[in-house]
């Protein structure tokens, strides 16, 4: 397989926190698939995976622009949930080609993510 983009993000916890006592469930459900609410809220500090799941979509947005692909990608197309051993899986809801592989890792303030995008 050869690799068609690369991405990366960091994401401040507190941004995700702001986020989610402005907008309340609209951001949530505007941002993040049902699954991806369910994995998060079932965590014991939710926002946590909210800001790793934000930093992954962005890290595969940019992965995929990279590739050449220039229309808007709603966050809410791109899915990530977690293999019966935890890593990160995605979904990507929309008909942009290709496998991508993220990695997420975080922890009490800050959120980072990488994306390969590959055909």
């Amino acid at each position: 397989m050869a690799i068609k983009g690369i991405g990366s993000d960091i994401v401040e916890v507190s941004r995700i926190q702001r986020m989610q006592k402005t907008y309340g469930s609209r951001f949530l459900q505007r941002v993040f698939t049902k699954g991806e609410i369910a994995y998060c809220e079932s965590k014991e500090h939710p926002e946590v995976h909210f800001a790793g799941r934000f930093a992954a979509k962005e890290a595969i947005a940019k992965a995929v622009y990279q590739s050449g692909y220039n229309e808007v990608i709603p966050f809410s197309d791109i899915e990530i949930l977690n293999d019966d051993q935890g890593r990160p899986m995605t979904s990507l809801l929309t008909k942009i080609r290709g496998n991508c592989l993220v990695t997420i890792t975080h922890e009490k303030s800050f959120a980072v993510a990488f994306a390969v995008l590959e055909n």
